[in-house]
């Protein structure tokens, strides 16, 4: 991935045409099978990718038009990969479903983060301040959605220049770009307190 990266960063300001990385899309490319075939392939993009255009947004597969996004919320990249990211990736894995698999996801990645904040404290302050834009508000056909970011647009995300071409090329459609108002890592660093205050 690091080494994919350099060619693979999106040029400075907002995109024009149309920049990502999937995971159908680029074994598409390695391979290059016939349309048909290719096409069958890119259905793996599901399992994670970006890509951003001057007509859409896509995360794992799913695209929203720019004229239909409300705002973007921005995330705390370590808070949002150990919950929303997680959350997201373990829902699109063929795994078996059982009673209470979500909230023991919660409940783990809560304690996870807890854990971090309150080993690391202020020694990962840079890490920790990094923010993503990780969440995508848009109209949907009866009531307003929320486009989420899996593990592997997240991952991406954490690159500046891919962070700042999703940001500029919002800003560029009028959409606005703001701080969530429930971050993961703000939960966690309440718990922190919490616990020492006990």
């Amino acid at each position: 991935m690091t080494a994919l990266l350099p060619r693979l960063r999106p040029p400075p300001g907002p995109v024009s045409g149309r920049w990502g990385f999937a995971v159908g899309d680029t074994i598409a490319g390695l391979v290059r099978a016939p349309r048909p075939v290719a096409r069958v392939i890119r259905l793996l993009d599901n399992f994670g990718g970006l890509v951003i255009s001057d007509q859409s947004v896509e995360f794992d597969g799913d695209a929203v038009d720019w004229s239909d996004v409300q705002s973007i919320e921005t995330h705390s990249l370590v808070g949002y990969l150990l919950s929303g990211a997680l959350s997201k990736q373990a829902n699109r894995l063929p795994l078996p479903w059982f009673p209470g698999r979500r909230l023991l996801l919660d409940v783990a990645s809560d304690t996870a983060l807890t854990a971090l904040v309150a080993t690391v404290g202020n020694a990962a302050a840079a890490v920790l301040d990094v923010r993503i834009p990780a969440e995508v508000n848009y109209r949907g056909t009866l009531r307003n959605r929320t486009l989420t970011a899996g593990v592997l647009a997240t991952v991406l995300l954490a690159d500046p220049a891919v962070r700042a071409a999703l940001v500029e090329t919002a800003r560029a459609h009028g959409v606005t770009v703001r701080r969530a108002d429930d971050d993961a890592l703000d939960a966690a660093e309440r718990r922190v307190r919490w616990l020492k205050d006990r």
